[in-house]
């Protein structure tokens, strides 16, 4: 693990506390071992070594981690970052050309998500020997597949192009586009108005979209409906509550009841949704369950603690579509439940949230197997080069849809945003003095780094007297749905997560997301206000932010910029600092080379 020069960013405190930044540099292939699964690691890293830690792009061999934090914090982080990318010394040696463990590096199995135990490693090794012969027999016996469904409805087909303007980029405020350009009009399918001008001839799915009371399309399922009818591939970048998991649900099942093979003698399930969180494949599931096409009734819903034996069962005995997450998904595959080959519609929900907890590697041995024609569907909050990445290597050609502002940071208009410098150790009195100014009728969701950290603070507000319940994700899906609940029935006002375990969790009426920790990447807090508006009103995001915030200043000051905002000026001198003095580092670098030459 090679790393480069540790320089000063704190030049007003004092030596003891003077906030430096390191850069190491690991092997992309290793960088799941530093993430840990759910992102757990990483948080354990940075609370328990007292640092920020940023990690930079993984597309390359290496990939380069910068440490924020005092030097005696740094050293001690970085050398259990060197101890957990080490590689461990086989007890046998390999049998002379096998090319396995090759083909695993270049899938990112080096992930400790991946690989748990022996038994394991063969049965990867094993699926990835035959891969090639499978790829180039059984692809052949594939049954052929009907991607373009769609029937334009001739007051659709007869608008001008400004009024397609008009609705699009105007009243709608969409931008599409593939590879970066922006499509004209005529290359792009007409955006729909009504539901009955995207479903009149399929009266089955309209009859159920009545029932449930709908008004109007959202904005993104009136330009994604065309589209993915049409078979296209699509990548649709909208906020949370902005109606994507309906955007690709009803085309999936008229994908599903399309096909030209009866389903009685398809070799395997049609469609596969993978959802980040297992409380997200359930609300997918419960989505999908109040529409039905031409019988397409069977769904299973698989997520991590839901009995495994009866998941499988379901899935044997023959369903049209499974909703699962990345690490059940990859243990079906690797048990020989699930055979991906089949699958001809893909849908990856809230990919970069995905990605961001650790899941590539994952994904990428899960879908290795995937048949080359398909259709596939993407949706993000924004949109990383690591989402980018992933779009190239299994989508063709994929028209991206973004509604809202083309800044990939942009966060939701109607949410107001306050930001308070602290110290940590004042975090406590400042939690409990926000809630003790708030209505009696208020719901909080509050965010903190760790299961550890959760605890103290559920703790804290009990002893205070404040009725809360924490959300550790350790938790089993009863007692998950009973915290939601409490929240739902008044009995509850207060939910304590541990970071990504309440990413997906339905709160209604939520008027409060507390940052008692600011997240690690500014995506991230992104999604968190997503959380807002998904519950459907406005309210109050409140973020809590410390010097080892420095890294994520000056992206938050561009965010509450474009939404009108008020900067504090404590922000604004933690980003002039911190930018300042990545320029001082630079020069010292440049120095350093200039007198060594």
């Amino acid at each position: 693990m090679g790393s480069q020069s540790n320089q000063s960013i704190g030049a007003c405190t004092s030596d003891e506390h003077r906030v430096t930044e390191k850069v190491i540099s690991i092997p992309s292939a290793k960088v799941g071992r530093v993430v840990g699964r759910r992102g757990f690691k990483l948080r354990d890293l940075e609370n328990g070594g007292n640092v920020k830690i940023k990690i930079g792009d993984s597309a390359g061999d290496n990939t380069d981690i910068t440490l924020f934090g005092t030097d005696f914090a740094i050293a001690k982080v970085a050398k259990m970052i060197k101890d957990l990318t080490i590689e461990r010394k086989q007890s046998s040696k390999k049998p002379a050309g096998n090319s396995s463990s090759d083909t695993a590096a270049q899938a990112g199995l080096s992930s400790p998500n991946t690989v748990v135990n022996s038994e394991r490693k063969e049965a990867i090794a094993t699926a990835l020997t035959h891969c090639d012969q499978v790829q180039n027999v059984n692809l052949v016996k594939l049954p052929h597949i009907v991607k373009n469904f769609y029937k334009e409805d001739p007051v659709v087909a007869l608008m001008s192009e400004y009024m397609v303007t008009y609705w699009r980029e105007y009243v709608y405020d969409i931008t599409v586009k593939r590879k970066g350009k922006k499509l004209r009009v005529q290359e792009i399918p007409n955006l729909l108005l009504t539901f009955e001008q995207a479903f009149k001839y399929y009266p089955e799915i309209l009859a159920k979209i009545h029932e449930q009371g709908l008004a109007n399309p959202f904005p993104i399922q009136s330009q994604a409906w065309p589209i993915l009818l049409k078979g296209e591939d699509m990548i649709c970048i909208a906020q949370k509550g902005a109606g994507k998991t309906l955007a690709f649900l009803l085309p999936c099942l008229i994908h599903v009841g399309g096909q030209p093979t009866p389903r009685e003698q398809r070799l395997g399930p049609t469609a596969l949704i993978v959802a980040p969180t297992k409380q997200l494949a359930i609300q997918i599931q419960k989505e999908l369950n109040k529409y039905h096409y031409k019988g397409v009734t069977s769904v299973c819903c698989i997520h991590g603690r839901a009995d495994r034996q009866e998941q499988i069962d379901i899935v044997l005995k023959g369903v049209d579509i499974v909703i699962t997450t990345p690490g059940r998904l990859f243990d079906l595959i690797i048990a020989k439940h699930v055979n991906v080959r089949y699958f001809s519609y893909i849908v990856l929900d809230e990919v970069d949230q995905m990605l961001e907890m650790g899941f590539g590697p994952q994904i990428n041995l899960s879908l290795i197997d995937l048949r080359p024609e398909h259709q596939f569907v993407m949706t993000s909050v924004t949109l990383p080069s690591a989402v980018r990445h992933l779009a190239d290597a299994y989508m063709h050609n994929p028209v991206y849809v973004n509604v809202g502002s083309s800044h990939t940071n942009t966060a939701v208009h109607t949410i107001t945003q306050k930001v308070r410098v602290v110290e940590q150790n004042d975090k406590f009195s400042l939690l409990r003095h926000f809630i003790c100014n708030m209505d009696s009728n208020n719901k909080v969701l509050i965010f903190c780094a760790t299961k550890t950290i959760a605890s103290n603070v559920t703790a804290d507000l009990a002893y205070n007297g404040f009725d809360c319940k924490p959300l550790l994700g350790d938790q089993d899906e009863s007692e998950f749905e009973a915290a939601s609940q409490d929240t739902t029935d008044d009995t509850v006002s207060i939910l304590v997560a541990a970071d990504i375990a309440a990413q997906d969790i339905d709160m209604k009426d939520l008027t409060h997301v507390i940052n008692f920790d600011f997240p690690q990447k500014i995506e991230e807090y992104v999604h968190r206000i997503g959380l807002m508006r998904k519950a459907g009103r406005k309210g109050s995001v409140i973020s809590l932010m410390t010097k080892n915030d420095s890294v994520n200043a000056s992206d938050l000051i561009n965010i509450l910029i474009e939404v009108k905002q008020e900067v504090p000026g404590e922000l604004q001198n933690m980003a002039d600092w911190y930018n300042m003095s990545k320029k001082e580092n630079k020069r010292g670098r440049h120095g350093q080379r200039g007198r060594k030459q």
